[in-house]
């Protein structure tokens, strides 16, 4: 039987318990994650229905029709089964999920899923067969077994892990890879069973019969507590397991005192057509079309609670992708599932909340209300209207107001509500409003702002100025030096200072009749200012440039890393705890105070923001010009929103974070336009230069922020950021092996606990092994070390061509001067002999003759040595050490000193040019130890070595000083021809020599150039 058709996880027993207590472990943290989401992410059982972010999902975005269960498994993946099989979501794609072949399911429609705490996805098909699957790999339960044959309506997990599944009249549970029909031995009469339910303290609960069955952890028999007759779902709230009937819930009996050891929420993971969420939310779509909403008495007190009042309904009119309802769940972070007979539905609590406004409304003028709620001015194209709205109201409250156009609503010192508009000004007199007339020839025109000014009011008019209205009457604002009426927006400070922000980056303070102006010289750079705020401790301004903050008598640009981020803001707000909230095109924008003075002290630095669109509930970005203000801050603490399509509301202390971490997963793998399975290590075919990887990670709350970080070992050195991008493509690569890995980080900066990572391997065609290339490697080698040589031997070929020339002048200038020059002289002693000897013996002109034809004698001898040298008469294969070791006895005869000759190693021939020069360099230089130095002893070492030939000449002489050594001296050739004939051989010559510590000449050169051979 192959591994898609049978079981082949063995467990021990030591195995069974560590997996329980794993089990019981993930539990824990999981249930610990939850409830530290629960403020941020739960259903706020305050808000209405429509007030809830929705959004919905069809056949054209790939939903399966008719979902007939759900289920989320810890890795974040939601799956829905159904008459068109199973599929998985990840919060982006909906994927079809097919068993690898062979293995196969056993028929297209899939009746019940369940997901484990340890990551498995159970799911029962219809009419018959159960799987299981982990990761991508799908164990089919054996024909054999009876559960196989059953007709599974349910399926659920206790605690110690073991699975229970069971159908109208048959129950079995799953464990030690053995399956046990639960029959009479348990206490089970196995007749009509409704479903199973595992509360926080591991007590199994189920129907059967009508009557309430339960299962301490530990035992093997269940206790009968009650009946469950006419109730309509048994659920876990809070641990506790509650039968829900339809006018009320019953809390049923405790039979374990053991502690919570259970995710109290696991059990809402799986789809039902009942759930009670965390929140306290009682959901259903059986009412009898749509979906349903109930609030419970919270919390829950007694055993007994009442279900009074009406459902909230919430169907295709409202934007539910259909009107029956098949299935409903919660997910892990806090978000509810809804699927239908035509769709998916998700329902969650965004950080802003839409405020209940009539349809067809926009343009929405905020004033913040004592009492903590806004009172809102809409404009419609049937008529203006004013609503009352406040944070608890699931509806708006409609305010009798002035049926004319509003555009700007504001308070007085008194706190008296006024509203303005094109056509007039209206203050609020306990029930009654009392018009105040427009300003003398300001006409219809548009209002930019609205402050207090004495006991009445400042009003901006665009293109009328500024206007106060004080004592019943208007009068232009006339600032000292500033023309009047004065065009600007305005804003009070609240301790009689008011600020202005006029075109062209202008800027005044006036305060006790002295106005200070603010240009560019002062850091003003927005454009023209069109919005001005003065907070409890900061003055910012807006205009088309961007937004402005004064600090230290100066204003500072505020930059993001992204430019735009900033623009069109409208609307700017500080709250009691020194962050900013801006409303801009981008939506709110929300600047912390430690960032904002992190920012202030190095500004080079882009500000840090957080910024809230429209998935977490902002009505679509704020207007740009009027009405102004566009967020106002409530007497309660909440902040009120404007934008193009709405109102929205947000707790500003309420905590807006997601701890709930990412899965992430590698998808799959492309290349040469073939798909490849992830998981395994893939080997791609040869040549395969370029791949294409997806990865994804299921955040089913907000995936698009889900944010993806990458590296290629082999290729990159650091993490490459994808942003929201789930794909990536590697050119150019070669063969080897390469580890991809893959990091998930949520919208709100938590990151996955584990990376993806993928194995892959490109095999190396026959050009691109190791073999080949040290081959080539082996071949350039020899081609150079044969260039090398051809290169050596034409280099050595000119130098003797070179050196043959060079003899040949040698011997030509040798022969001319013995056949002139030492001819002559030969004549002239001669013809002085000849005269010396016609003098009389005793004559004293006779001895001098003599005396100086002795020296005459000497000089021609001495000559003829230099010319043979010249000449190089040594024969070649004579020995060139014994050689310069009879000119170094001839010398000995004329001068005093000891010589003495050592011979390293086997001597070897040497090359003709290197004899003659190296018998000229050390000939010289023996004439100099003999004549000039002085010396006593004198020793001459030749070394042949395999690598080097050294031959070395040490005397005890007088020496010289050591800068006459280093370079020779001036007018004399002797020690620079050394040093030339040695660099003509390619060799090193060192001469070393002190005063009185005798002389050194050492040469040395390698051997292939010196042998013969």
């Amino acid at each position: 039987m192959s591994v898609a058709t049978r079981f082949t996880l063995r467990l021990s027993p030591v195995a069974t318990r560590l997996r329980r207590i794993a089990g019981v472990m993930t539990a824990l943290l999981v249930a610990m994650l939850l409830l530290a989401a629960d403020p941020a992410r739960a259903l706020d059982r305050t808000l209405a229905l429509n007030q809830f972010h929705h959004r919905a999902w069809t056949a054209a975005d790939g939903v399966p029709m008719e979902t007939w269960t759900m289920a989320q498994t810890p890795d974040g993946l939601l799956w829905m089964g159904g008459p068109n099989g199973l599929t998985r979501f990840d919060g982006v794609r909906f994927e079809r999920f097919h068993p690898t072949p062979p293995a196969e399911f056993p028929s297209g429609t899939v009746a019940k899923v369940l997901a484990t705490s340890g990551g498995d996805l159970w799911a029962a098909f219809f009419p018959r067969g159960l799987v299981r699957i982990r990761g991508d790999q799908v164990w089919r339960v054996p024909a054999t077994e009876q559960v196989a044959s059953a007709r599974i309506r349910y399926i659920a997990e206790d605690a110690d892990g073991a699975i229970w599944a069971g159908g109208a009249t048959e129950l079995f549970r799953f464990e030690n890879d053995r399956w046990e029909r639960i029959g009479a031995s348990w206490g089970v009469e196995g007749r009509a069973i409704d479903g199973v339910v595992v509360d926080g303290r591991g007590t199994v609960w189920l129907c059967d019969n009508d009557r309430l069955l339960g299962l301490p952890l530990g035992e093997t028999r269940f206790r009968m507590v009650g009946d469950c007759k006419d109730a309509t779902s048994l659920q876990v709230l809070r641990s506790e397991a509650w039968l829900v009937f339809a006018n009320e819930m019953r809390k049923v009996p405790a039979l374990s005192r053991l502690p919570v050891a259970r995710d109290p929420r696991l059990s809402t993971r799986r789809g039902s057509s009942t759930v009670v969420d965390r929140d306290g939310n009682l959901w259903t779509v059986f009412c009898p079309a749509g979906l349903c909403r109930r609030r419970l008495p919270w919390p829950l007190e007694g055993d007994r609670v009442p279900l009074t009042g009406e459902y909230e309904r919430f169907a295709a009119p409202e934007g539910l992708s259909g009107d029956f309802g098949m299935m409903i769940l919660e997910d892990a972070e806090g978000s509810l599932w809804v699927a239908t007979k035509t769709g998916l539905d998700r329902f969650r609590r965004a950080p802003l909340v839409p405020a209940p406004m009539p349809r067809a409304t926009s343009n929405f003028a905020l004033a913040a209300d004592p009492d903590g709620g806004v009172t809102v001015a809409a404009f419609s194209p049937v008529a203006s209207t004013v609503w009352r709205l406040s944070g608890s109201a699931s509806e708006a409250e409609k305010v009798a107001a002035p049926s004319a156009q509003i555009t700007a609503t504001g308070r007085d010192r008194q706190g008296r509500l006024w509203l303005v508009g094109p056509a007039g000004l209206w203050r609020r007199e306990g029930a009654r409003w009392a018009e105040v007339p427009r300003p003398p020839g300001v006409g219809e025109r548009w209002i930019s702002g609205i402050v207090p000014y004495g006991d009445g009011l400042m009003v901006a008019f665009q293109r009328g100025g500024v206007q106060t209205w004080e004592e019943g009457r208007w009068q232009p604002l006339a600032l000292p030096g500033l023309p009047s009426p004065l065009e600007a927006a305005v804003t009070w400070a609240g301790d009689g200072t008011y600020w202005f922000g006029l075109k062209d980056n202008q800027v005044l303070r006036w305060n006790d009749g002295k106005v200070r102006r603010f240009g560019p010289a002062q850091g003003v750079d927005v454009g023209d200012v069109l919005h001005v705020y003065a907070g409890r401790t900061r003055l910012l301004i807006a205009g088309e440039r961007g937004v402005a903050i004064l600090w230290d008598n100066r204003f500072v640009p505020l930059t993001t890393e992204v430019p735009e981020t900033l623009a069109g803001v409208s609307g700017i707000a500080e709250t009691v705890t020194g962050d900013l909230w801006l409303n801009g095109r981008k939506g709110a924008v929300h600047v912390r105070r430690d960032d904002l003075r992190a920012y202030l002290a190095d500004p080079v630095q882009p500000l840090k923001v957080e910024v809230l669109d429209t998935l977490d509930g902002h009505p679509g970005g704020a207007t740009a010009f009027w009405p102004q203000p566009s967020v106002v801050e409530a007497a309660d603490g909440r902040l009120w929103f404007a934008g193009t399509t709405g109102v929205a509301w947000l707790d500003p202390v309420r905590p807006r974070n997601n701890p709930v971490a990412p899965v992430v997963r590698i998808t799959g793998l492309r290349a040469h336009g073939v798909d490849y399975p992830s998981g395994a290590t893939v080997t791609l075919p040869k040549h395969a230069e370029m791949m294409e990887l997806r990865f994804s990670a299921a955040n089913l709350a907000v995936p698009e922020r889900v944010r993806f970080r990458y590296r290629l070992d082999g290729v990159d050195t650091r993490w490459r950021d994808a942003g929201a991008r789930r794909e990536t493509v590697y050119n150019s690569l070669g063969p080897g092996s390469y580890r991809f890995h893959v990091l998930a980080i949520n919208s709100d900066g938590v990151v996955a606990p584990e990376e993806a990572i993928q194995d892959i391997v490109i095999p190396a065609a026959w050009y691109q092994t190791v073999v080949f290339r040290v081959l080539c490697v082996a071949a350039a080698i020899a081609l150079i070390w044969a260039l090398h040589r051809l290169r050596l031997r034409q280099a050595a070929r000119r130098a003797r061509e070179k050196m043959r020339t060079r003899m040949a002048e040698r011997d030509r200038i040798a022969r001319e001067l013995h056949d002139t020059l030492l001819q002559g002289v030969q004549g002239l002693i001669l013809r002085f002999e000849t005269h010396s000897a016609q003098l009389p013996p005793a004559h004293p002109v006779r001895a001098a003759i003599d005396a100086d034809l002795v020296m005459a004698d000497g000089v021609l001898d001495e000559s003829r040595r230099r010319v043979m040298a010249l000449r190089g008469t040594t024969p070649i294969g004579a020995s060139l050490p014994r050689a310069l070791e009879d000119i170094a006895s001839q010398l000995a005869r004329d001068y005093d000193g000891e010589f003495r000759l050592e011979i390293v190693g086997q001597e070897r021939p040497l090359r003709a040019e290197v004899r003659d020069e190296l018998r000229l360099i050390f000939g010289e230089a023996l004439l100099n130890a003999f004549r000039h130095a002085r010396a006593n002893r004198i020793t001459m070492t030749w070394r042949f070595g395999w690598w080097r030939l050294r031959v070395e000449l040490r005397d005890d002489g007088a020496g010289m000083p050591v800068d006459l050594a280093a370079t020779g001296k001036h007018g004399h050739m002797g020690l620079a021809s050394m040093r030339e004939r040695a660099q003509t051989l390619g060799a090193t010559l060192r001469i070393e020599s002190a005063p009185e510590k005798g002389t050194t000449v050492a040469l040395t050169m390698r051997a292939s150039k010196g042998y013969a051979a």
